[in-house]
């Protein structure tokens, strides 16, 4: 616990460098601040119990708030939601669990943040608790929930991945086909860039946003963060040409935040973006579509697995007041039927049933492009340290983007900087 209460003074002091990376917001009634659904059951003898879900704003809050209802009737409870911005859930749940009688039931968990959560008893251990994982669940989805003891700590139940996003109409005038390699992408970015129009838009915002954004470069390019032996490999020559590469890519377009990317792909402002399908629904003969994300960096370079896995998970926290009826509401929001409801509100899911079920593919073409990245993705490193990580390596990324530091001295600084993290 001492070490989670590290992460958050380390988060809170990077927060100043980081004032320009604003969390991403989702479309729809996302908000900073919390919102409230509040159902209460039939008249019953007993008075309903109340269970308080904290949850990432946006598409992933409002996929559940859909299906409380039905719990709430059926069990004789009321859910009060909390939907809040990245780095707040985050905090907030950290901040919750030394406490003996938590404030929350049900959490939302970042993929990232397991180890840290499941190493400082924040989250239940649901294997212990009589939860098991079925083979419906994407098995390479699965794998972030699980702890070093080899139980499950949470479940995967909104599956992002990253994905190519792409306007149809500036490919088109580009003369171009949908890109297999980052070479392809950049000759396109840099053609509709000569028109006027930006060709590539980066989240180049120091922290969460620019380290996720640059991962699928860097991993086509052969670089990763650590190696196999667990040593930090971040000032090396795969990683200067990925983020020289990434640079590129910048200057053939521009920075944009998340809701700005999806407006300017959308209105054929912009041509090419890295997204996650949480952020748009592509709708056949719209503007814009997704694509999978090039695994080389040019025809004749080798092929690595290069979508990052933005996975939430549901779990419960290790204080809650309210345990055993927790764990049944994520049984309930995880389970195949609702998985395959939730579609119609703009859920992703994580169960191979969704993906295969004739009716959800014709009405969500796009899903075949997902369906094949979240069986084929990549998890940012599963280590406790991540959220400190993430936030050192963007702040440098973020700097030789910027200008402000060349390459060399951003790497080096990095590196330096994630060693002591480690250490």
């Amino acid at each position: 616990m001492k070490k989670l209460l590290a992460i958050l003074l380390v988060t809170a002091m990077c927060a100043g460098l980081a004032a320009c990376s604003k969390p991403a917001q989702q479309s729809g009634s996302e908000g900073e601040g919390a919102s409230t659904t509040e159902t209460t059951s039939e008249t019953t003898d007993a008075a309903p119990t109340k269970l308080t879900l904290i949850l990432r704003g946006g598409t992933y809050t409002d996929v559940i708030k859909a299906m409380l209802p039905e719990f709430e009737e059926e069990n004789n409870v009321t859910c009060e939601v909390l939907d809040l911005a990245f780095a707040d859930l985050h905090d907030k749940i950290a901040l919750d669990a030394p406490n003996a009688k938590g404030a929350y039931d049900l959490i939302m968990v970042d993929g990232t943040w397991i180890p840290e959560f499941s190493e400082n008893g924040v989250t239940l251990d649901l294997t212990k608790a009589g939860f098991e994982l079925d083979d419906d669940f994407i098995e390479e989805v699965t794998v972030a929930g699980i702890g070093s003891d080899g139980d499950v700590y949470s479940v995967p139940y909104f599956g992002n991945v990253n994905v190519l996003f792409y306007n149809d109409a500036l490919l088109e005038s580009a003369g171009a086909e949908v890109p297999t390699t980052w070479e392809d992408v950049l000759s396109i970015a840099e053609k509709v860039k000569g028109t006027g129009k930006n060709g590539y838009l980066v989240r180049a915002q120091a922290g969460d946003n620019i380290t996720s954004d640059f991962l699928p470069v860097l991993l086509s390019h052969g670089g990763w963060v650590f190696d196999d032996s667990g040593n930090v490999t971040i000032d090396t020559p795969e990683f200067k040409e990925a983020l020289e590469f990434y640079i590129s890519l910048k200057d053939a377009g521009t920075i944009m935040d998340k809701d700005d990317i999806v407006a300017a792909i959308t209105n054929g402002d912009a041509a090419l973006s890295l997204s996650w399908p949480g952020w748009y629904v592509p709708e056949e003969g719209g503007p814009a579509h997704y694509a999978v994300i090039p695994s080389k960096v040019s025809a004749s370079s080798p092929e690595h697995a290069s979508s990052i896995y933005g996975v939430w998970f549901l779990g419960v926290a290790a204080n809650s007041q309210n345990p055993d009826l927790s764990v049944k509401l994520l049984e309930y929001i995880t389970s195949k039927e609702q998985q395959i409801a939730g579609v119609a509100n703009g859920g992703v899911p994580v169960r191979h049933s969704a993906y295969q079920d004739a009716d959800v593919i014709a009405a969500n073409p796009h899903f075949e492009i997902v369906y094949n990245a979240l069986q084929s993705g990549v998890y940012r490193p599963l280590v406790v340290e991540w959220t400190e990580i993430t936030l050192a390596l963007g702040n440098e990324l973020d700097a030789a983007v910027q200008g402000v530091k060349t390459v060399d001295q951003a790497l080096a600084d990095a590196q330096a900087a994630v060693e002591q993290i480690m250490q």
